[in-house]
């Protein structure tokens, strides 16, 4: 199996959603006070449309590069993320091109926006990856987000590996239960037609499962009281006592705060360069 292959298996898709099920303990972000990565993060989805000046938006670009880099981000979705990016500008400069405009036009004019997204999605994998459900979902309930909701997000977390799993195994079953086509045809499309009744047929068998596991676990949660717990302040003082900031919170608000403050001075001494 080639590198490209492995990468994009299911097994790795697998692993990956198990890491972050899961989390990485280690990670920087993870470290943080999930009340203040989330803070965090709506302040800086929210500072790249205050922006317009290439300059800015890429030194704003190569802070969360870092934040990704220090972060351990699976290096898939970073590349997802910038084919998408490059995808784009080379789909909207060839079709400006064949409608006769002038490309290098177009592209130079998108940059701005495409580093932008660029850096809100750098965030939201910085953050979304490497923090807990569990952190998450306790950072949601100390806002007043309902429990059932804010346990909902949770569970689905730790379910996402399991049910890839059952998935690929019911994938397996069939494969070994059902004969393939007998020759390929042009490009093999018969065998990859194959493999796409095989991976819709696998989700009825699927659903079932999915409706058994909600039941034994609706079952299992009602024995221990869970809906006794949802309007109990004890149960909910309990849960987000593990929750609190230390200086290693207040260091990187510190650092966010001056690196906020670095690009206004850098528009402001793009805009009027005699501040410098």
């Amino acid at each position: 199996m080639s590198t490209s292959s492995r990468w994009l298996s299911i097994d790795r898709v697998r692993v990956e959603l198990m890491r972050i099920a899961h989390s990485d303990d280690d990670a920087f972000l993870n470290t943080l006070d999930p009340r203040v990565l989330l803070g965090w993060y709506v302040v800086f989805v929210s500072v790249p449309w205050m922006f317009y000046d290439t300059l800015v938006l890429g030194t704003l670009l190569a802070f969360m590069g870092t934040l990704v880099i220090i972060s351990r981000v699976n290096r898939v979705l970073l590349a997802v993320l910038t084919f998408g990016m490059v995808s784009n500008l080379a789909f909207f400069g060839g079709f400006v091109w064949l409608t006769g405009g002038d490309a290098i036009g177009a592209v130079s004019a998108l940059i701005p926006y495409n580093l932008k997204m660029a850096s809100i999605s750098l965030a939201s994998v910085a953050v979304f990856t490497t923090m807990s459900p569990s952190r998450l979902s306790k950072a949601l309930l100390s806002f007043g987000i309902p429990r059932r909701f804010t346990f909902s997000l949770a569970y689905g977390y730790r379910m996402l590996p399991v049910l890839l799993e059952e998935y690929r195994d019911i994938v397996h079953a069939i494969r070994l239960r059902s004969s393939g086509p007998e020759t390929d045809g042009l490009l093999r499309w018969r065998h990859w037609l194959h493999l796409l009744k095989i991976g819709v047929r696998a989700f009825y068998p699927l659903i079932f499962d999915v409706a058994k596991r909600s039941r034994v676990t609706v079952e299992a949660m009602e024995t221990r009281g869970f809906s006794q717990s949802l309007g109990n302040p004890d149960s909910r003082r309990l849960r987000l006592a593990t929750l609190g900031t230390s200086a290693h919170d207040w260091s990187f608000i510190g650092l966010s705060v001056v690196f906020l403050v670095f690009l206004f001075w850098l528009r402001a001494t793009t805009f009027f360069p005699g501040i410098r």
